[in-house]
């Protein structure tokens, strides 16, 4: 395994002047990164670097800083970065947004990804090899070999890998994507540089052998906040963290903002109305949304419209924010990892701040679903630090400088822990026992449910209630079906009219579902689907034979038009939209009937206004040429 030679704690040197211009606002706390490390201008540090860069930075620190000084400062070393390459996990939108910034101060920037048309893609790559370009975002989803053979040409000086961690199955969010990152670390065989916030003495290692660097020079920011004031208070029940997290709002958040996290959209949802019914001003932001929404919800944040944002790990990559004066997790995140990271973004002003996390014996069981069954050793790993974390019995601080650095550092004086460790002590003891208590009767419900037997009356039953469904279902809903569940999800399947309703209601849920395989494995029942596998009778068409005699109806009756119509239900699921928002079936009718060739043209289509046709306009024009001269 590949070794660090040493690990460097102090910066190679400090340039104020040259942050000022390139930072919006000075985010550095003082023990933290309080000035920006320059670790390349020297032909010393040039020559450490071929063989490999691995930094661990606090969450205040900014990465491009890290390695656009060493390009463009003037007269400090012979030296300069022409080209350098960075791959980035940030989000879509927050890539373009970082990049607009340093376009605006004059470095010649620009990104690939999966937003930017093919022909846009290529005209980027080639001003790369032209040298039109001095430093390229990059996706790490594009790393094919495809993509690596259109790079050769290029003048790439630098690799510099953000969120680091993702390489390595001990981060905490491990992605198969960047282990791509290895191929083309070889392929450039020039300096590389891995930056994470949250990499622990594992991860670097891995990173190390990943990369293929050879005893790399290792460059350490503190873990230490002094600014912020970590906490851990248990509690049952969605609805008591709600209205313990309104408190905190209005505590602590003032003419500040608050980021509210939580485990999973449903939740953020909810949470999101329960706030706002306490009258306080929300924004919510999950992946599930439209990307029209989410732009919307980061917006009203930005300016401040909406001081609060709950949100799911899919928001704060990127996010630069001084005065965030809370952050909540109001369920656990899945690792110690990514409840640093997050809780990191508080405080970036250096004012003090305060990170609480509301733990819930619930969330054990929400992550191991998240985690799925067969999580990577870092997810695992996470996860148990999280809940030492919680249930731990020191300096918050500390615990994670032990978890991070191997190094626990000195108390930080200002946490619960520090502040009142008789109450931590006795809050723990208590969330202790009552895990146990539920612990034992969960043991005892199961004992129950084992010993429920059912026999060939329950069988004809269950029987029946497949032989009424109108399509397969899944073995739980069935279940929940034959109880007599009224939820949400089994009325709007119209599961109450079913004759064999509620026919073994009282009866476990276990145990039915314990019976329907009996009856799948014996071939009274089918199982149908693979990804999602369903139950269904075994001789049973899912659905009738059409009707060869029967016309296919349609209501688009010409080819242009059909084709408009796919289009649009393309570009509807791509973007998370419903159909109606690309555009609706009258403007398709004007299109189809207008036929326009030109762009003037298309912006006289009715529905067809100057935002539409910039987005849209050249793929119509070429659909309508197309269906217009196979016609």
């Amino acid at each position: 395994m590949n070794q660090p030679s040493s690990t460097h704690t102090e910066p190679t040197c400090f340039i104020d002047e040259v942050l000022d211009a390139l930072c919006e606002h000075p985010l550095y706390a003082s023990q933290q990164l309080n000035r920006m490390a320059v670790v390349l201008p020297s032909h010393r540090a040039m020559s450490r670097l071929k063989k490999g860069l691995i930094r661990r930075m606090g969450t205040p620190g900014r990465l491009p800083q890290c390695f656009v000084l060493g390009g463009f400062i003037e007269g400090l070393s012979p030296w300069k970065v022409a080209d350098p390459l960075e791959v980035t996990a940030r989000l879509f939108a927050l890539m373009k947004d970082q990049v607009d910034g340093l376009q605006r101060r004059g470095i010649r920037a620009t990104f690939i990804n999966s937003t930017v048309p093919p022909q846009e893609r290529r005209e980027r790559l080639v001003g790369l090899r032209e040298g039109r370009f001095e430093l390229l975002y990059v996706a790490p989803e594009r790393f094919s070999d495809h993509f690596l053979r259109r790079l050769a040409g290029a003048d790439i000086r630098l690799l510099a890998i953000d969120e680091a961690h993702c390489l390595s199955q001990w981060g905490h969010d491990f992605r198969p994507d960047y282990l791509k990152l290895g191929d083309l670390r070889r392929a450039i065989d020039g300096p590389a540089m891995a930056v994470t916030a949250t990499a622990t003495p594992r991860v670097r290692e891995a990173l190390a052998s990943l990369l293929g660097l050879k005893t790399p020079l290792e460059v350490l920011g503190g873990v230490e906040r002094a600014n912020l004031t970590f906490r851990v208070e248990h509690h049952t029940g969605d609805i008591t963290r709600a209205r313990r997290t309104a408190a905190l709002i209005r505590e602590h958040v003032g003419s500040g903002r608050a980021i509210i996290y939580t485990a999973t959209r449903k939740r953020v949802v909810s949470l999101a109305t329960r706030l706002r019914a306490e009258g306080l001003k929300v924004a919510h932001y999950h992946a599930g949304r439209s990307e029209s929404a989410r732009t919307t919800a980061q917006a009203r944040f930005a300016s401040g419209k909406a001081r609060v944002m709950v949100a799911t790990q899919a928001f704060g990559m990127g996010i630069d924010h001084p005065d965030v004066r809370l952050v909540v997790h109001a369920s656990s995140p899945g690792s110690l990892e990514a409840y640093y990271q997050e809780a990191g973004r508080a405080g970036r002003d250096g004012a003090p701040a305060t990170c609480v996390l509301l733990y819930g014996h619930g969330d054990a069981v929400t992550q191991a679903r998240l985690r799925g069954k067969t999580p990577s050793p870092g997810a695992t790993e996470g996860w148990k630090a999280l809940q030492d974390y919680a249930f731990g019995d020191m300096c918050r601080q500390q615990m994670l400088c032990r978890w991070f650095t191997e190094d626990s550092g000195t108390a930080c004086g200002r946490c619960d822990h520090c502040m009142a460790p008789l109450d931590v002590a006795s809050m723990v003891a208590a969330s202790r026992g009552l895990a146990q208590k539920r612990q034992q009767d969960r043991s005892k419900k199961r004992a129950a449910e084992a010993a429920v037997v059912l026999d060939s009356e329950h069988d004809e039953v269950m029987i029946t209630f497949v032989t009424h469904l109108k399509k397969p279902l899944g073995k739980r809903r069935i279940a929940l079906g034959l109880r007599g569940s009224r939820s949400k999800d089994i009325l709007k399947r119209k599961l109450d009219h079913n004759p064999a309703f509620g026919a073994l209601k009282g009866i476990p849920e276990a145990a039915i579902m314990d019976r329907l395989e009996h009856l799948l494995q014996h071939g009274r029942l089918a199982r149908k689907g693979r990804k999602y596998p369903t139950v269904w009778l075994p001789d049973k068409r899912v659905r009738p034979p059409a009707d060869p005699s029967r016309p296919k109806r349609s209501k688009w009756t010409s080819p242009v038009a059909r084709d408009l119509a796919n289009y649009r239900r393309r570009q509807a699921r791509k973007r998370r939209w419903k159909p109606f928002q690309i555009f609706n079936d009258a403007t398709i009718r004007a299109l189809e009937g207008s036929r326009p060739l030109t762009v003037a043209e298309l912006l006289a289509v009715p529905g067809m206004g100057p935002k539409r046709v910039a987005r849209y306009g050249q793929d119509l024009l070429e659909i309508i040429a197309s269906a217009t001269e196979a016609s």
